[in-house]
């Protein structure tokens, strides 16, 4: 007996019990699953009541997150201190949904190889029951365990037994499986295309397993939002269909691509869903009047706390402006600050279209030189770095520059000077 056998001996043996109590396949699928639900039962009312308080708990988080504002490692921080302050778990409340999904990788495994789990054969023993029940290329994978199962029947199951027992494995835990369900055969795959085997009720009725499965999976989930709910009063939130059809596909997928007996449990465990989300509603009604009283006082409470904060804020800027801190008045004053000439990098109506640090001084105006007048004399070296600042251009000079300019000789003739010879061109002209 390996380590798969070990951990999946309660399955197996409530199965092979329910088989052999009931001679029917499809009802020991069907007592498995109630019998699932059943103990997993409390684990799915914890997720309702944890679910219920995540709920109060929300407004609250929405305010640390308005709170933190673009900050989300801040925000994450402050999230999973209210957490644990508050001993909630945001996954509790949707981790039970998963354990269905868990009893499917037993189930499927048992289903599969009803020889190995459900009677305890080996692989050998498996190999040496085909082979006398005539299948000599037997090899124990896939779903031939499944196809081998049904060929038992009364007349043969001795030779099987001795078969068996002549590997050196344990016979005494082989009995018959009776598959016929609603005269379906649930050993079988159902088949998308199922005319190609005929229009009976054996290919009918396996295709419409796989659909009914779906369509129940998709009533489950929509009972399960409805349920969600805080009470009637409460809007119902908005569909996630991406959620909601996910469990309808994969049931969808299963029923097409694995026996039948995965579509009955499936059904069943959608009914008894349902059955279970209706009695959990009324177990947690108490719970659901405590919370929506309890979010009620949460949102009259930050409502006034967003009064006690404008109120403050509202003193806060009275103490200012009566104390001369107003900063719009601060931001006037440092506009009118001397020393700060908005107008000279205004153009037009567009303000510092220029630029804030644009200086119409900092690059001189080269004077004009006219080539076709008397040539230009060569300064000799070292003038440009005994000369003075650069002249700035006309209607640019201070009021200081031109009481020097005022002061200062007129050039001679035999200077050379540019100002002469433009004004001898003009007179000659």
């Amino acid at each position: 007996m390996d380590i798969w056998q070990i951990l999946m001996m309660p399955f197996s043996w409530l199965l092979k019990v329910f088989c052999q109590v009931f001679d029917s396949y499809g009802i020991a699928l069907l007592l498995f699953t109630v019998v699932v639900k059943i103990v997993l039962f409390p684990l799915h009312l914890k997720g309702k009541k944890s679910m219920i308080k995540m709920n109060v708990l929300n407004a609250q988080v929405q305010e640390i997150q308005k709170r933190c504002g673009k900050d989300q490692e801040k925000c994450n921080q402050e999230i999973q201190k209210f957490y644990a302050e508050n001993n909630a778990n945001p996954m509790s409340g949707c981790g039970w949904q998963m354990i269905p999904m868990l009893i499917l990788m037993p189930l499927y495994a048992i289903i599969r190889r009803p020889l190995k789990y459900m009677m305890s054969l080996t692989e050998a023993a498996t190999t040496a029951v085909a082979n006398a029940l005539g299948w000599t290329d037997f090899t124990p994978v896939g779903y031939n365990e499944l196809t081998l199962a049904p060929m038992l029947n009364a007349g043969n199951l001795e030779t099987a037994k001795t078969a068996a027992a002549a590997t050196g494995a344990s016979a005494a835990g082989m009995f018959l499986i009776n598959f016929e369900f609603f005269g379906l055969d649930l050993s079988k795959t159902p088949q998308l295309m199922f005319w190609k085997t005929g229009w009976d009720w054996a290919a009918i009725g396996l295709f419409l397993l796989p659909v009914l499965s779906a369509a129940l999976a998709l009533v489950s989930s929509l009972v399960m939002q409805k349920t969600n709910q805080m009470n009637k009063d409460q809007p119902a939130p908005k569909m996630n269909w991406s959620l909601l059809l996910m469990s309808p596909i994969m049931s969808l997928w299963i029923g097409f691509a694995m026996p039948a007996g995965m579509c009955v449990y499936w059904i069943a465990n959608s009914l008894l869903g349902m059955v279970q989300e209706l009695i959990c509603g009324r177990l947690c009604r108490k719970d659901y009047e405590a919370a929506q009283r309890e979010m009620a006082e949460q949102a009259a409470r930050a409502k006034e706390e967003e009064k006690e904060r404008r109120r403050v804020a509202a003193e806060k800027k009275a103490a200012a402006i009566a104390a001369g801190k107003d900063p719009k008045k601060a931001h006037q004053k440092r506009k009118q600050e001397p020393g700060v000439d908005l107008a000279a990098s205004r153009e037009g109506l567009r303000a510092y279209a220029r630029g804030r640090a644009y200086d119409p001084n900092r690059y001189p105006v080269t004077p004009y030189w006219d080539p076709n007048g008397p040539a230009k004399p060569e300064k000799p070296a070292g003038e440009e770095e005994k000369a003075g600042p650069l002249p700035s251009p006309a209607g640019a000079q201070t009021g200081e520059q031109k009481a020097k300019e005022a002061q200062a000789p007129a050039p001679s003739e035999e200077s050379g000077d540019y100002e002469e010879a433009y004004a001898g061109d003009g007179e000659e002209t």
